[in-house]
């Protein structure tokens, strides 16, 4: 959902001078004991493509390679994971979904009737199925299975559960509360603790059912927004910190006292860097341990479901997020984990949803990739239908507090449609799974919408069999999740964000890993950028790699500024790589499909290596032939073609 996003101010990233980079023990010091994982410690090999989830008896989901994407399976059989989802179900349209060829549902699952995030004066959608710790009411669990499967009898379901402890949880349990004394803090083992009882109570519940075969699987969500953000913002700074933060000093830096939790006083300081090394610390502490539990409560849906479904987060946002005190920058702890089956994030807000920007992931996918899990996108594409929370269901937000423009709809129907054309593109050529999450409901209810939703269904399935599905990218781009653990607020830049503009502009395709993968991909590839403003000892490690192995490379660090189209395609061209459109546009490419999405009217020009047949899949033109191909277009128009 990711209502709350921050833009640090810019200040100059420079090389470290005087700080010991802890972040970096994942690549210096202990990278060579064999000590194991911890937190904080990913240090095992990524796992090549492979089967992940259970199956029995051959009707299972799970994740496995599929010509070189992870994908989403059903027994033996490629599934597509194509979902719909509302928080509204009052106002649902599965059956319109269900009409378009859906079989993939996701609804809301509250343990606690309480709101997702900390604002004032909002509403929860429902009651908690704990509300009441005497008795658990799995009623509105039931309920929303039967909703769905009676406008779609064959569909399988993805609940999105909620694990926020029940208020009445809470007030037993004072020292589990985070700063801001509401809300439970997401380092508690206590909370955890309870948590992993509740959903061992939902999945017994559901294995008693007589709905148990039609359970995909459950995304679990925690945390503000129920992105595994801290609730307080602030990483979790509460008396609740203060016992694993000593244990994990303890364990991680035995050579370094527990005196007490930080002051964050240095992340206001003027210059790029903190200088503190224990607040460093305390802030790998503070993302590392949300994703340990995200890991762990995974882990703990998967063991009480039994074989046959899978389990994601929402996790990871270093693209999107500088700030270290959501607790977001520790993805390839998580991703260690093999109960994590796929990882999640909305389409960027980039530009507030610039129409005209590449709506990206908000982690670096091309890492989830890499482990064979499957990314799995949230498309809340606006449309002329959308309305905000307050005008739409009032009794929720009786004081319209999400009335920002964000949440307002587009202008008419056909923009709304050419921007759900390219958001979907994206998750087609890139492999992703995806959901229309239909926030508020109806923002889908319109006919023309609904048949271009079945169109790209059908697309999108056809799609899952086809050779050759892998990155055809010639260009990486690496970033550092660990670097804002050393920065200030005003040297927090995340050249990440701003980067992912003008690389949808280059014309050619990437693909964005963690430096932490750097070693394990850089042969792949052609050229390198480096999307970060610090020159980390990691990221120095890989522009000297770049430079023995004669790999043409930019690099942001030391400069915070990102580079432009024009930069970027510069580089493509001294390094070899193929540019397919020089026109400042939106291009998605892989061996199967390309997609245009223009910035700006006017004819657009495809080039290729050889002689190419396109075939258009949305418009009902004929086939294109040749080396370079013209295609006029209009602005904000987006096309679909089969190679």
């Amino acid at each position: 959902m990711f209502i709350f996003y921050i833009i640090p101010l810019f200040v100059p990233a420079v090389r470290q001078s005087g700080v010991r980079s802890e972040i970096d023990i994942f690549y210096g010091d202990l990278y060579n004991k064999k000590t194991g994982p911890d937190i904080g410690d990913p240090r095992s090999e990524p796992k090549a493509h492979g089967r992940y989830g259970d199956m029995e008896n051959g009707r299972g989901f799970y994740i496995r390679d599929l010509n070189g994407v992870p994908t989403l399976f059903h027994g033996e059989t490629p599934f597509p994971a194509a979902a719909y989802m509302t928080y509204l179900e009052e106002y649902s349209r599965c059956d319109d979904f269900a009409r378009a060829g859906c079989r993939l549902f996701s609804f809301p699952v509250l343990f606690a009737g309480r709101w997702i995030s900390v604002t004032d004066g909002l509403t929860p959608f429902g009651k908690g199925i704990f509300d009441d710790p005497r008795s658990p009411d799995y009623s509105g669990f039931d309920n929303s299975v039967r909703r769905i499967l009676e406008a779609c009898p064959n569909a399988y379901l993805l609940p999105r559960v909620n694990v926020s402890a029940p208020a009445a949880w809470l007030n037993t349990h004072p020292e589990c509360a985070d700063g801001t004394g509401k809300r439970e803090s997401l380092f508690s083992e206590a909370w955890l603790d309870e948590a992993e009882a509740m959903l061992r109570g939902l999945t017994a519940h559901v294995r008693e059912s007589g709905y148990r075969d039609r359970i995909a699987g459950y995304h679990i969500a925690a945390g503000n927004t129920e992105e595994w953000f801290h609730f307080d913002m602030n990483a979790g700074l509460s008396p609740a910190a203060q016992a694993p933060f000593a244990a994990f000093l303890a364990k991680r830096y035995p050579n370094t006292p527990y005196t007490g939790l930080p002051e964050l006083g240095p992340l206001k300081g003027a210059g790029p860097l903190h200088g503190s090394e224990y607040l460093a610390r305390y802030l790998e502490f503070a993302n590392a341990a949300v994703a340990q539990g995200a890991a762990r409560l995974a882990r703990a849906a998967k063991e009480a479901a039994g074989a046959g479904v899978i389990v994601g987060v929402f996790y990871g946002y270093s693209l999107e997020v500088a700030s270290p005190l959501l607790g977001t920058h520790a993805l390839q702890t998580l991703l260690q984990s093999d109960a994590v089956d796929f990882v999640s994030s909305p389409n960027s807000y980039i530009g507030v949803r610039d129409p005209d920007t590449d709506w990206t992931e908000m982690y670096t996918a091309d890492s989830v990739r890499l482990r064979g899990k499957l990314c799995f996108q949230e498309c809340d594409i606006r449309t002329h239908l959308t309305k905000p929370l307050g005008e739409r269901a009032p009794r929720y937000d009786p004081n319209g507090v999400l009335d920002a423009p964000i949440w307002r709809g587009l202008s008419d129907r056909e923009t709304a449609l050419q921007q759900m054309r390219k958001s979907f593109c994206r998750q087609l050529v890139h492999g992703n799974g995806y959901w229309w999450f239909d926030m508020w409901g109806g923002w889908y209810g319109d006919e023309k919408l609904m048949a271009e939703i079945g169109r790209l269904y059908r697309i999108y399935e056809a799609s899952l069999t086809k050779p050759g599905r892998g990155s055809v990218a010639e260009v990486a781009v690496f970033t550092d999740e660990r670097a804002y653990f050393l920065m200030t607020e005003c040297g927090q830049r995340n050249v990440a964000f701003e980067q992912r503009g003008p690389l949808g502009y280059m014309g050619a395709p990437y693909d964005i890993y963690d430096v932490f993968d750097f070693m394990q991909v850089f042969p792949r590839y052609k050229a390198a950028v480096f999307a970060v403003g610090l020159r980390t000892d990691s990221i120095a490690r890989a522009e000297e790699t770049c430079k023995a192995r004669g790999i043409p490379y930019l690099s942001a660090a030391g400069t915070g500024r990102p580079f432009t189209a024009e930069q970027l395609r510069a580089l493509c061209k001294n390094a070899g790589v193929h540019i397919y459109c020089a026109d400042g546009d939106i291009v998605y490419v892989n061996n199967n499909y390309v997609a245009v999405h223009a910035v700006s009217d006017g004819v657009k020009t495809l080039r290729f290596l050889q002689n190419t047949t396109l075939c258009d899949l949305l418009d009902g033109g004929g086939a294109l032939k040749g080396t370079e191909i013209k295609l006029p277009m209009r602005r904000g128009e987006t096309r679909l073609f089969e190679r």
